[in-house]
């Protein structure tokens, strides 16, 4: 794998942090063993990651979700930079070096910046369902939240939708297993609770991003998109809009 555009991107804030070229090297190298995926040619791991996202963001609010679907958005293309390069771009330099030591921790859960990306969605959803944004407004509202984000009001939010799922009743096994919460940490549809469970389970509310809970679905109900099902254009691939 040699240079992909963005990888700069992933670069610099070692660097900064590191302050010499030989250990930021090593820590740019460690970084991509995990996110190398993001940037080969197939970009299986987008593909993985927009399928994880939309699995997510339908347990949280599946009404958003066919407004998506209803606008051509449905595949949450304009969620790709902030996946490629963990949403270096989105926020200033300080902000992203709070933002990646939190998300480095993989706590409260694993793949936490995708529930940062359910968090931002659900901060714009009312601004883009009322004023009835199209693929293009969409795409250009998304692009231009760039430098506006309250990092630590997202990362607050995030938290809480984490510590709800944790609490929710018969989550779906698949989202189970996108935030690493198998085992006793919650109650999916095949498990059962012990008197002697830690967790307090809760039912799950209708609505996540009105009533700061989260719906009721059954294991039935996650979407069974294959990475392969979602077609990544060269168009979507560029880190800046033509």
């Amino acid at each position: 794998l040699g240079y992909v555009q963005g990888m700069s991107d992933l670069l610099s804030p070692l660097l900064y942090v590191m302050e010499n070229e030989v250990d930021a090297f090593w820590c740019f190298a460690s970084y991509m063993d995990q996110m190398h995926q993001n940037f080969e040619e197939q970009m299986q791991g987008m593909k993985t990651q927009l399928i994880q996202l939309s699995t997510l963001l339908r347990l949280l609010d599946s009404g958003f979700c066919s407004y998506l679907e209803s606008q051509d958005s449905g595949y949450l293309y304009f969620c790709f930079r902030w996946l490629l390069i963990r949403f270096k771009r989105e926020f200033s330099f300080l902000d992203i070096l709070r933002l990646w030591e939190v998300m480095w921790t993989e706590l409260p859960c694993t793949n936490f910046h995708l529930l940062l990306c359910c968090a931002i969605l659900e901060s714009e959803k009312q601004q883009i369902m009322e004023k009835h944004y199209g693929f293009n407004e969409i795409l250009k509202h998304i692009n231009e939240l760039s430098m506006k984000i309250d990092v630590e009001d997202i990362l607050c939010k995030a938290e809480a939708i984490s510590l709800q799922m944790v609490k929710c009743k018969e989550l779906p096994q698949a989202v189970c297993e996108i935030l690493g919460l198998q085992g006793s940490e919650v109650t999916t549809p095949d498990s059962d609770v012990g008197e002697d469970e830690n967790v307090v389970m809760t039912p799950c509310p209708t609505s996540a991003f009105q009533s700061n809970a989260l719906p009721t679905l059954s294991a039935s109900g996650a979407r069974n998109d294959s990475p392969t099902q979602i077609p990544v254009s060269s168009d979507v691939c560029r880190l800046t809009p033509a």
